[in-house]
């Protein structure tokens, strides 16, 4: 089983502004307040100085009016007028949806911590009546309890401690830039929830991991991620049984099994065991990137409607990555979407195709133009389907495994030419261990998806060696070479790992180490001269993941492990970055 909450262990939770709907009143307070006192603010202002100690806000407006900060005896008698007016307000209501976020992150076993910059009683007594159980008073930090407050790092480094957890193994849930700044710089996981009228830009440039526009939209989130098994490397002794065993946990009405021609001539006799059931039938479309078809997807549909199909049903989808847009798809957009499975077959899916919820077919003559988000019920792989795939179908799944490794951390990485080696030899258990490694990087391609569903920014750096690599397989596509997608991303990886080298401090030598470990070693030199740069600088240019028309962006690395996304080299830079690439490709 994989989450994206495995690894974590702590959550840390601000108070105003999440669990409660106080914001409008704390910055109305502070306003009136600071009318009395003759100093002219803005009631926005405060949304943005939220997460700070009362003390600390009174001395950022002491500073602009007076060039001082206040004395103690000021910022005292300031903060009990401000409180003195919140008191008078009508008493917050509990934000909606944090009851439900909260009780999805307990059933997903994070251990719950209040970190808040406020020292107002009246709310911090609500808590036990509104979240009976949640926040007990060994599971606070409160304004009294830290010198610094928000931003600084103290409040959510002492929520960790009370957590028990490392703070990279801790989720910092925020509404104010300022405290996401904290979470950050605390190095926890952070999550901004826009409850107030600050523009998501300010989140974003203080680096929040995730954002969403409202505590529902969260909740949502959470409870769908907490709940979600993920990707299942399984050891049954036949398809037949896995997919039995599978049907016996998710309790379906009836089954679909969704394959292409080549993968049902070799595997469907021995799925008998399976398909004969009373509940199963089965649904053979085109193989490879033809079943990618509106056709083929409505030929589905009608064979789910005349069949009776409800939303209690499940499509599974048996083959590659083809199989797995086009069936997910199919899944996604009947009856507004029924649950779905990925059984992948080929290594290039187990790692990377029925992962991360793209689902998609082609259209007017494009590659995955029309399709929609969403996530399948589980993705199954198993080593028993990886033994019966050609070499430069292992090579091609292999291109996606060493990206994602080298994104995750050093350690994935250096197993990497042993599991080479093992699948070129035909090692006894290469299957098992390819599978293996398939699977931990569908996990880490699970955790990146959860985080940023949509692809509106962490998501991004599962581009690594992509914008290269999309390149060299639409120009080998151009001109009639055969180029898989896996290869054209091995060699793409080493276009970014050179520009890494020159500007995002990765260290020097590392691309010459993957070049002579993995890529000269496993896959063939690239078909293309050096003048054909330009044309792949081009290709690269109209990427529609670009923020500007003509200019790559590229995901790069500091370190294995520490990837960073959305920068723009310049041309000059690719240039020789690929000169390279195709001489010792």
């Amino acid at each position: 089983m994989s989450r994206f909450f495995d690894g974590f262990e702590g959550l840390l939770v601000d108070m105003d502004g999440v669990l409660y709907d106080s914001m409008k009143g704390h910055t109305l307070a502070w306003k009136m307040m600071m009318d009395e006192l003759g100093v002219r603010t803005e009631r926005d202002e405060f949304y943005l100085y939220e997460g700070m100690t009362g003390k600390e806000t009174i001395n950022l407006i002491f500073q602009r009016v007076y060039g001082r900060e206040a004395t103690a005896e000021e910022a005292e008698t300031l903060y009990h007028r401000k409180t003195e007016i919140f008191r008078s307000f009508a008493e917050p209501s509990p934000m909606s949806g944090a009851s439900r976020m909260l009780a999805a992150f307990e059933r997903a076993g994070l251990r719950r911590v209040l970190v808040t910059g406020s020292a107002q009683g009246s709310l911090l007594k609500s808590l036990d009546r509104d979240y009976p159980g949640v926040f007990p008073a060994d599971r606070r930090v409160t304004a009294l309890d830290v010198k610094h407050g928000k931003p600084a790092p103290e409040p959510y480094l002492k929520g960790a401690a009370i957590a028990g957890a490392d703070p990279g193994r801790c989720i910092v849930v925020e509404n104010a830039p300022l405290g996401v700044r904290a979470g950050k710089s605390a190095g926890c996981f952070t999550v901004a929830v826009m409850t107030g009228p600050i523009p998501r830009e300010e989140f974003e440039r203080e680096g929040a991991d995730m954002i969403f526009s409202s505590m529902d939209e969260f909740a949502d989130w959470v409870e769908a991620t907490a709940l979600r098994r993920g990707v299942e490397v399984t050891e049954a002794e036949s398809p037949a049984a896995l997919l039995n065993d599978m049907a016996k946990r998710l309790e379906a009405d009836k089954y679909l099994v969704v394959t292409d021609e080549n993968v049902g001539r070799l595997w469907l006799p021995s799925l008998d065991e399976f398909t004969k059931r009373d509940d199963v039938e089965v649904a053979t479309v085109a193989a490879g990137e033809a079943c990618k078809s509106l056709a083929e997807v409505a030929t589905l549909w009608k064979k789910l409607s005349d069949e009776g199909y409800t939303r209690r049903s499940v499509v599974i989808n048996f083959g590659g990555g083809s199989v797995t847009d086009m069936g997910g798809f199919a899944a996604s957009t009947f009856k507004r979407g029924l649950r779905y499975v990925n059984v992948a077959t080929t290594l290039l899916a187990m790692a990377d195709a029925a992962v991360g919820g793209k689902t998609g077919i082609d259209f007017g003559g494009k590659k995955n133009e029309v399709g929609a988000f969403r996530n399948p019920e589980k993705v199954i792989v198993s080593g028993k389907f990886i033994e019966t795939l050609r070499q430069e179908e292992l090579m091609s799944g292999m291109g996606e495994i060493v990206k994602t490794a080298m994104l995750e951390s050093e350690e994935f990485y250096s197993e990497l030419p042993d599991v080479y080696e093992a699948i070129c030899s035909k090692r006894p258990g290469y299957g098992r261990l390819a599978g293996k490694m398939a699977a931990r990087a569908a996990a880490f391609k699970e955790r990146v998806v959860n985080a940023d569903p949509k692809e509106q920014g962490y998501r991004k750096i599962l581009n690594l060696g992509h914008t290269a690599g999309h390149a060299l397989e639409s120009l080998a596509m151009r001109s009639g070479e055969a180029l898989s997608h896996g290869e054209s991303v091995a060699h793409g990886l080493y276009t970014a790992l050179l520009i890494s080298e020159r500007i995002a401090g990765l260290e020097k030598g590392m691309a010459e180490h993957y070049r002579r470990t993995i890529l000269s070693k496993y896959y063939r030199p690239l078909p293309f001269r050096k003048e054909e740069i330009g044309a792949l600088i081009e290709i690269m240019g109209a990427d529609k993941k670009n923020r500007k028309a003509g200019e790559p962006e590229f995901v790069l690395l500091r370190a294995p492990g520490r990837p960073v996304w959305g920068i723009r080299p310049g041309k000059e830079i690719i240039a020789a970055a690929l000169e390279k690439t195709l001489s010792k490709g």
